[in-house]
């Protein structure tokens, strides 16, 4: 799919440039769309940076961005090279020239091209990206359907602190590379009952867990074994005027290896930790691989966010049941 008039493709675009675009596209609040949130996201080991689009004016701006994150999955019990379209901006400066279309368009033709079975988005209810994605692939006549709903829970850290235990449980650390064979276990195992669910494989263990940026990683030990692990991101919100705000979003929480008790000190002891990171709101999202209920005893509360997750087949036949509908999932929500 060609670009509009007066624009060219560029893929794999500086994400500093991709950075200063996002700042200036997103209403407030919003995160703090630094290069580094960008890398955590997209520079993935197993990723594939050549799926990084962006388009640019005749006088050399970065017009418009998206990003397509590769990632195995198995759907109902089928395995599937997917990607995950996310990031889509496009600068206001050019809002009316219909750049998000043939971007996205290009995007899918590149998916195509390298043989990926589904594409994956997520969306907030209500947001125009809902229009943009159900009108792009009825363009190419390709069929794409919302297969799950789904929110968070948001945990107030004024009113999560004075019911935390004065001292932790002894059991909880920051997680270290030597733990990687004990949590890629964890990982392996956990959510296999849910009907969609990423695979998350060695290579980017150590990325998502220790080496991108705004990760942090705690895990629980039993007699000395690791049986749990927690792995969060602490990022920056930016409200309209202009202050920011530290948020935390729970990740990748692996909980298989606990007993209920144990699961609600692992918490408690990652969030007694945190206060020295002086963050305002916790989240986890509510999306159904992981028990919810050791936050809602500290407080967590429904949030109204609400998102929707898509899911496309990108060959013919690829999904001989067509697309079903998931009750749960396990992928990450960015």
């Amino acid at each position: 799919m060609a670009a509009n008039e007066e624009f060219s493709f560029v893929f794999q675009p500086d994400l500093e440039q991709v950075s200063q675009l996002m700042k200036g596209a997103w209403a407030r609040p919003c995160w703090d769309y630094d290069a580094d949130l960008l890398r955590a996201h997209i520079e993935r080991p197993t990723a594939d940076p050549r799926l990084n689009v962006g388009q640019v004016s005749d006088e050399g701006k970065l017009a418009s961005f998206q990003a397509y994150i590769p990632f195995e999955v198995i759907y109902h019990g089928q395995p599937l090279r997917t990607v995950f379209a996310s990031f889509l901006t496009v600068s206001p400066e050019f809002h009316g020239r219909g750049l998000a279309g043939p971007q996205q368009g290009r995007l899918i033709d590149k998916a195509i091209e390298q043989r990926y079975d589904a594409y994956l988005t997520m969306c907030e209810v209500g947001a125009a990206s809902n229009w943009a994605v159900e009108k792009i692939f009825a363009k190419k006549g390709l069929e794409v359907k919302v297969v799950n709903l789904f929110g968070y829970l948001a945990g107030v850290r004024d009113l999560i602190d004075p019911i935390l235990p004065q001292q932790p449980s002894g059991h909880t650390r920051l997680y270290e590379k030597s733990d990687r064979p004990a949590v890629l276990g964890l990982a392996n195992r956990f959510g296999r009952e849910v009907p969609l669910r990423k695979i998350v494989v060695e290579a980017d263990l150590d990325f998502i867990l220790a080496d991108r940026p705004y990760a942090r990683t705690y895990v629980f030990q039993v007699k000395g074994e690791v049986r749990g692990a927690i792995n969060l991101l602490l990022l920056n919100v930016v409200h309209p005027d202009g202050t920011k705000q530290l948020n935390v979003y729970f990740d990748n929480v692996f909980f298989n290896g606990l007993a209920p008790d144990d699961q609600q000190h692992f918490v408690e002891d990652v969030l007694l930790d945190l206060r020295a990171a002086g963050y305002h709101t916790a989240f986890v999202p509510q999306i159904g691989y992981l028990p919810t209920e050791r936050f809602k005893q500290l407080r967590f509360r429904g949030a109204p966010r609400q998102i929707n997750l898509y899911l496309a087949p990108l060959r013919d036949g690829v999904l001989a049941e067509g697309i079903r509908p998931v009750d749960s999932f396990y992928l990450d929500v960015y």
